[in-house]
């Protein structure tokens, strides 16, 4: 089946979801103990806002090989579908399977984040989520995913100034906590990251920094992020965006977004 996986990998970068879930399809009816193929097609379908659809082919995969992949599928196809309490108890699952593995633990952070409280159980909520993101950065400083996501929970109640901190922290490796021990080949691979990487920290630097309404700070990261990664369509949209801010337009007229879109792509997503 694998000549049939990578037709689909194939189709699927080129976002033909059509071609892409048939010849997945043909490599499962082939083998359908195979676990990958099974992990794909849930792939596709979520790319295809087809997340009930989605849930269905994750659960098969992880029936198959548990791993943390398909527990990140079947979370992010659960929040898709605004079915909370399961990305909630999927996402302690995949902890119970691999308790030091920072994205199981980042799974717990944002689904917590994103249930609304009626369905986060008892003495759950936004600080836990906190919490279980700011572990999965001791576990793995060098993860992007818990960062973004504990900056966006900072953000969304306007502690502008702790988001800042934290992207700073990011950019310069020392995002753990500090009673976290850092190896040195942990440190390695964090610093490895942000050099390979620091444009999009510096993208989301500067949306912390236009949403705080610093305007100037913002222009700068925007600058920087595009001169380390021309082709980062986050940082080229956003300066875009900010620029029609400090000309007094609407940020919200989407034609100059579209003509950025097209000439760069939808960029690199923060997680």
């Amino acid at each position: 089946p694998e000549p049939w996986v990578c037709l689909s990998l194939y189709h699927l970068a080129r976002e033909d979801h059509e071609k892409s879930i048939a010849f997945v399809d043909k490599a499962i009816s082939l083998d359908q103990q195979h676990a990958f193929a099974h992990y794909l097609r849930g792939s596709i379908l979520l790319s295809s806002h087809r997340p009930d659809h989605a849930v269905v082919s994750f659960f098969r995969a992880n029936d198959l090989q548990r791993d943390i992949p398909s527990y990140e599928g079947l979370v992010e196809s659960y929040l898709a579908a605004n079915k909370f309490k399961e990305a909630i108890c999927t996402a302690k699952e995949a902890i119970s399977q691999a308790p030091r593995d920072a994205r199981a633990t980042t799974l717990v952070g944002l689904a917590l984040a994103q249930a609304p409280p009626n369905q986060q159980g008892a003495g759950e909520g936004k600080d836990r989520a906190k919490r279980a993101l700011k572990k999965a950065m001791d576990i793995d400083p060098g993860a992007p995913r818990p960062l973004f996501a504990l900056v966006d929970i900072y953000a969304s109640e306007g502690n502008f100034e702790t988001c800042v901190k934290l992207l700073q922290d990011g950019m310069d490796g020392t995002g753990a906590t500090k009673e976290s021990s850092r190896t040195s080949s942990t440190s390695s691979h964090t610093n490895t990251w942000v050099k390979e990487h620091g444009d999009i920290i510096q993208a989301k630097l500067a949306e912390i920094y236009t949403l705080d309404e610093k305007y100037d700070s913002a222009l700068e990261c925007y600058h920087t992020a595009i001169s380390m990664n021309p082709h980062n369509g986050l940082a080229v949209q956003g300066l875009e965006r900010l620029e029609k801010i400090m000309r007094g337009l609407d940020p919200d007229d989407d034609e100059m977004q579209e003509e950025a879109s097209e000439e760069y792509g939808g960029g690199e997503e923060y997680y």
